[in-house]
């Protein structure tokens, strides 16, 4: 009875080890492949400044900087926010646009804050990641 115990003990510990070392953290993923990773030009952020009357745009550059293509799969838009896949794959080494489009018009008075997230794959043998990238606009209508 009391090997039982023990050995029943003991597998579960191992296993308890095993599942905490099998998790791989973002910063470790080099290890097991290319980096697959994009940076952006010019920041995540941009302000419109004070706006009123016509429609206002900014193109947010991507750059990917993995060895295989990268592909906009999904954009989460808030109201009154437009954008524009201008480039949904973006060849490796290459840049890829997104505009964003804010029209006073529609927009109350007063400040604003959204945010737009652009999820990404990419895709090398055996390994597909999945990133999220939020890119925040600010701002003030008159």
């Amino acid at each position: 009875m009391k090997i039982n115990k023990f050995l029943s003990l003991t597998t579960a510990l191992l296993l308890i080890s095993f599942i905490g070392f099998s998790q791989v953290e973002q910063e470790e993923a080099p290890m097991f492949g290319t980096t697959r990773t994009m940076s952006l030009n010019p920041a995540l952020l941009h302000n419109y400044g004070e706006i009123s009357g016509s429609m206002q745009s900014f193109q947010f550059k991507i750059k990917n900087t993995g060895k295989t293509n990268l592909i906009i799969s999904d954009i989460q838009i808030p109201e009154k926010v437009g954008v524009t896949i201008v480039t949904k794959t973006i060849l490796p080494g290459e840049d890829g646009v997104i505009a964003v489009t804010i029209d006073p018009t529609i927009m109350k008075s007063g400040a604003f804050t959204e945010k737009i997230i652009v999820k990404t794959e990419q895709d090398e043998p055996g390994i597909l990641t999945k990133k999220d990238m939020t890119f925040t606009v600010t701002g003030m209508v008159k």
